[in-house]
């Protein structure tokens, strides 16, 4: 009876150091490190500083993602931008705090002028800047030197500069952020599906950070 019980204990504790091995290569495996384009390593989603930039419970589709087509393509400053289907007028917020670093609002609202449009351009006080494009005329609600929070209305979308259709244009860089610029592979600890690298055409909602 002793040496069964013996048996069916060695047994078990076989069973659980297995079940823990393959739960430790499993949980090893997927927190492999995705790279970018150029090389560049996305962080963590669970770990991002960044939210999506429109209100909880919203959804969005997206246009052209990282490393995608047209000015999204490998190679060029706008790699790892995204595009982020709002209609005209829909308001867009802060994915991190910072400051007004720089508004351009006085660009056709319809298509012409320059490339960016209409815009807002984020300090994030580590040498990174946000950078928000294609408001409409006057559509930025915010003004340079305003210390904005996450998730605070910075404007409004629209198809102001070089946009085809209207949709808000977001991307982080580092260092001087005039194009062409740094661009950051970033991630958002909020995107619902939970997607590391957000995928082109699809739909996502802001969960509440």
């Amino acid at each position: 009876m002793k040496k069964s019980v013996l048996c069916l204990g060695m047994f078990g504790l076989l069973i659980m150091l297995l079940v823990v091995g393959c739960s430790q290569a499993t949980s090893s495996s997927t927190a492999e490190p995705i790279a970018g384009c150029d090389g560049q390593i996305y962080p963590d989603p669970a770990e991002s500083p960044y939210i999506l930039p429109f209100p909880a419970g919203e959804k969005y589709d997206t246009g052209l993602t990282n490393c995608s087509s047209s000015y999204h393509r490998a190679g060029e400053p706008d790699q790892y931008a995204f595009d982020f289907d709002m209609p005209v007028g829909t308001p867009f917020t802060a994915v991190r705090a910072g400051t007004v670093y720089k508004v351009v609002e006085d660009q056709p609202s319809s298509g012409g002028g320059t490339g960016a449009g209409n815009y807002v351009v984020v300090d994030q006080g580590d040498g990174t800047y946000a950078l928000y494009y294609h408001s409409p005329k006057d559509g930025i609600e915010v003004e340079v030197g305003d210390e904005v929070a996450q998730g605070d209305v910075l404007g409004i979308s629209g198809r102001s500069g070089l946009a085809g259709y209207p949709h808000l244009h977001f991307i982080v860089v580092e260092g001087e952020p005039t194009y062409p610029y740094h661009g950051l592979a970033i991630t958002f600890r909020n995107a619902l599906p939970a997607d590391v690298v957000l995928k082109s055409y699809a739909e996502y909602e802001a969960a509440v950070p």
